[in-house]
């Protein structure tokens, strides 16, 4: 690895800029080149796409890396050493960034498992009681989606973090549909200020509603985050 003049980063093929278990705030974006993401052994994804934010979320819920980035050509990237509290200070707009990313893997893999669905229902046609049963977990899925009941999932020691890297309008859809018990856990992270800009946007989602698409792509972002921390977590009480 080696720093340039732009203040950039270069990795060489074969170089690894994260090591799956290492707890490190930095957050990278890939600037040119191409990062293969492997668990274990196993690469599970690719990033070639300049501005792809690398180590997000460990970074921001200060856990252990989850997986390990090992450039696949010479790549260059931009380190922020600070991590989210870094990128919030000096350069809001980047957290956009992060948070699109984060809204194009849900698209991706909406479209994958609709391709899985449309396979098996071309293989074979399931019984009435079947579906009867898939029904029910289709609207308890989309019960919990609604009323975003995965963030009980999230600690408190991590859910401050998390807050503050959503938009005024995500946490507005949030506590538009979330239960009581959810609203006041997360009001006693957010500041008295914060919630009295929020109030003419909740109002407005309260009167208008809300799309399918906006909640799926939120509750998404939050299921990653528990997920990373539930990984963690359990790689911890291994140890």
């Amino acid at each position: 690895m080696k720093k340039t003049d732009k203040g950039t980063v270069i990795y060489q093929k074969g170089e690894t800029i994260i090591r799956e278990g290492e707890k490190d705030k930095t957050i990278y974006f890939l600037v040119s080149g191409k990062v293969g993401i492997y668990k274990g052994r196993k690469l599970i994804s690719v990033l070639d796409k300049p501005n792809s934010p690398i180590g997000e979320i460990s970074a921001i819920l200060e856990t252990p890396r989850t997986a390990t980035c090992i450039a696949l050509e010479e790549s260059e990237l931009v380190a922020y050493k600070g991590g989210i509290d870094e990128i919030i200070a000096k350069y809001p707009k980047t957290t956009k960034a992060i948070i699109k990313s984060l809204a194009e893997r849900v698209a991706k893999s909406t479209e994958e498992l609709g391709n899985i669905q449309s396979e098996n229902q071309t293989d074979s046609q399931p019984s009435a009681q079947k579906m009867q049963k898939e029904e029910k977990e289709v609207e308890s899925q989309t019960s919990q989606k609604e009323n975003f009941s995965i963030i009980s999932e999230i600690p408190d020691e991590y859910l401050q973090k998390f807050l503050s890297t959503l938009t005024e309008k995500e946490l507005a859809i949030i506590l538009t549909k979330s239960s009581d018990k959810i609203k006041s856990r997360i009001e006693k992270h957010i500041s008295k200020r914060k919630m009295d800009s929020l109030k003419d946007i909740i109002i407005f989602y309260s009167k208008n509603g809300l799309s399918n698409a906006e909640i799926e792509v939120l509750h998404k972002k939050i299921e990653d985050v528990a997920q990373a921390i539930a990984e963690a977590e359990n790689k911890q009480s291994q140890k």
